[in-house]
């Protein structure tokens, strides 16, 4: 089902953007003066934008950017791999006390505006050509969606950033922007993803697997609209989804990772970077990246042998979850035996596991969006207006096998739905976002053990961006 995307994404990652220095463009090359003619083209180009969820910025293959940015920089995880020299950046992350030159933020930083550099020349070249107005509609909300997406993470790491919204060919083109205020990016993605959501198609077939539908739009603008604490519209947008019954949980928690569930019958992922092993450059290394570090063990598997140790699981994350909680085993193990027959009690993370013949080349997707995830927010923005909140966090609690939650003041469902975030989204790089969503980054931390600063909200902009552009005023506290 992955095959055409993935064959696509190889194919647009050749395409340049670079400002034409020839009258006559060589036919054997491919630029924007002779690329962006057909449907079949812009197709390439779509493509190409989703493939930046693979850039060591973003997802990155196990190891991206936003794992480091949004798990082990959290309580849920940490580096499970010997401090040295080499190392020292990684730990800058678990430790909370960042350099400026860290490379997680600059690969952040030059993925996500990757990104949005490929949107913005789909964007800006589809008025000039004519096609089937249905596959020009869709390829246009196809690329709001995306650039929405790769901003929403941007002004939520970094606070005010660079909005760049026209295809810039002169690599010194945004050497003097500076950066734009928090409003006027929130303001960007929501027109964005109100676009969008009227233009991408309600229904996503096996070999387009991968691409945003209506759903995803609208799951993606109720999480904007929560994040900035609009709790009336977050409310309103993420019923549409809960009203509409076309996604929703899988019986089992483990099913909506599993290679055995297909595309058709998974109608919990909303959303999902895309994955194919086989040594073409698309395998996912998840499992083999976060499995303990240098270890060997029958119980990897060749996918997973002498792992990496990346974001191992902390006792306090084991702790959170409750007994009988069914997500725990699908999501961690506790132990495992070496080669020797030695039990090691070391545990990582199995929610992404494939054991099969070649290591770091899984076919395991990574979620981005899931209907859970849309039901604990539609909780979360009810609570906050006041209203009965524990249905939807109770449908999450059933499909764990657990009894309906307690909680019964406003109050006590915010911890409860932080509780149940936590344990139902471990490891999918949604921990550090949440915890500074709802202002609790700082008293999580600090009881964590962790020597957290106020101004860490919000990440550094990495140093080789404001010592090109000195428009680029950092952070305050770095």
């Amino acid at each position: 089902m992955k095959k055409n995307l993935i064959c696509l994404a190889l194919l647009s990652l050749g395409l340049s953007s670079c400002k034409d220095f020839l009258t006559v463009v060589p036919e054997t090359e491919r630029t924007t003066a002779n690329f962006y003619k057909t449907a079949a083209d812009f197709n390439t180009a779509v493509v190409g934008t989703y493939s930046t969820f693979k850039h060591p910025g973003l997802y990155g293959n196990g190891a991206g950017a936003l794992i480091w940015l949004g798990e082990v920089s959290t309580d849920n995880t940490d580096y499970g791999f010997p401090r040295t020299v080499a190392s020292a950046g990684a730990f800058e992350i678990e430790d909370l006390n960042f350099s400026l030159a860290n490379i997680y933020f600059r690969d952040a930083w030059l993925g996500h505006y990757q990104g949005i550099g490929r949107a913005n020349g789909i964007l800006d070249q589809l008025p000039d050509v004519s096609f089937d107005a249905t596959l020009k509609n869709q390829y246009e909300g196809e690329a709001r969606f995306l650039r929405a997406m790769y901003y929403f993470n941007l002004v939520r790491l970094f606070g005010p950033v660079q909005l760049i919204t026209t295809q810039v060919n002169d690599p010194y083109g945004t050497a003097n922007v500076g950066r734009a205020p928090v409003g006027e990016v929130y303001a960007l993605i929501e027109n964005d993803l109100k676009a969008a959501e009227g233009q991408l198609p309600a229904t996503i077939t096996a070999a387009n697997a991968g691409r945003a539908s209506r759903w995803a739009a609208k799951a993606l603008l109720g999480k904007v609209y929560l994040t900035q604490k609009k709790y009336d519209l977050a409310s309103a947008k993420l019923k549409e989804i809960v009203d509409a019954n076309v996604h929703s949980l899988m019986p089992n928690y483990a099913d909506a990772f599993s290679l055995a569930t297909s595309f058709a019958n998974n109608r919990e992922v909303m959303l999902a970077v895309q994955y194919k092993g086989g040594q073409i450059g698309q395998g996912g290394s998840f499992y083999s990246q976060w499995t303990p570090f240098s270890a060997l063990s029958p119980d990897f598997g060749v996918t997973g042998g002498a792992g990496d140790g990346l974001n191992r699981p902390t006792p306090n994350l084991i702790a959170a979850y409750a007994t009988g909680d069914a997500r725990r085993a699908a999501s961690i193990a506790l132990s495992y035996t070496s080669t020797t027959g030695v039990v090691v009690n070391e545990p990582y993370p199995v929610k992404f596991r494939q054991t099969g013949i070649i290591r770091g080349e899984s076919d395991v997707d990574f979620p981005v969006l899931r209907y859970a995830d849309v039901l604990l927010m539609y909780a979360e923005a009810l609570n906050e207006l006041g209203q009965p909140a524990a249905a939807p966090l109770n449908l999450v609690r059933t499909r764990a096998r657990l009894a309906n939650t307690t909680a019964a003041t406003q109050p006590a469902l915010r911890l409860a739905l932080e509780q149940e975030r936590r344990v139902e989204l471990a490891f999918e790089s949604q921990r550090w976002f949440d915890l500074v969503r709802t202002n609790r980054f700082e008293d999580v931390m600090r009881a964590h053990g962790k020597p957290v600063q106020p101004f860490q909200v919000l990440y550094p902009l990495p140093q080789r961006e404001t010592d090109l552009n000195k428009n680029l005023a950092q952070n305050p506290g770095y």
